[in-house]
């Protein structure tokens, strides 16, 4: 059974994620993103009840070295976040792959990895993670997070992985495995995983 630990902040909440009343780690996370319905299904609705109209997601950095430590991330209030959503950014990705409910590809700088959810819904459901996990398709919700588990796997080694949710400059989800934390608020997770 998987719970949290939360904590208030400033400008948010932090997390850590159990699982049958111990610690959860990284490893064990990431492979439920990938593997385990329920915990991703667990994961949405937890996001889902956060007390924000809009919010960030982020997690500190991690390597291969550092997934055993454990899971822990921050959802911070991000009001401006609330806008129209735009597809246009991503629509070229879009057309390429019709079908999919959910793709990755690397960003224009080629230094991180986007996940993104294809508009199949209302727009609205699309704007930033707080809409997606409250307004999208059952379906597409677990597509998204097994995506990001599958994208951590093939993504992780030595060099660290920031995951984490922007959207200031693009009014459409899309998660981030970043090579740096070039759009982090929460300050602590700046730092190189260690």
């Amino acid at each position: 059974m998987w719970t949290t630990q939360r904590t208030e902040l400033a400008t948010g909440l932090h997390f850590t994620v159990q699982r049958d009343d111990q610690p959860a780690t990284f490893a064990e996370v990431l492979r439920a993103l990938r593997t385990d319905t329920e915990f991703r299904s667990w994961l949405n609705a937890l996001l889902a009840e956060a007390p924000f109209t809009a919010f960030r997601w982020e997690t500190p950095a991690v390597t291969s070295a550092t997934a055993p430590q454990v899971f822990e991330f921050v959802v911070l209030d991000a009001p401006h976040l609330t806008r129209a959503p735009n597809p246009d950014a991503f629509e070229e990705h879009f057309h390429h792959s019709p079908d999919a409910e959910v793709l990755d590809f690397p960003n224009l700088s080629g230094d991180a990895v986007l996940v993104v959810p294809r508009p199949i819904a209302g727009p609205s459901a699309y704007a930033h993670l707080a809409a997606f996990v409250r307004n999208a398709p059952e379906s597409q919700r677990d597509a998204l997070w097994a995506r990001v588990g599958e994208a951590m796997a093939q993504r992780l080694g030595a060099a660290p992985v920031w995951l984490s949710t922007a959207g200031a400059g693009v009014p459409w989800l899309h998660v981030r495995l970043d090579n740096s934390p070039k759009y982090y608020g929460h300050v602590t997770y700046r730092r190189p995983a260690k």
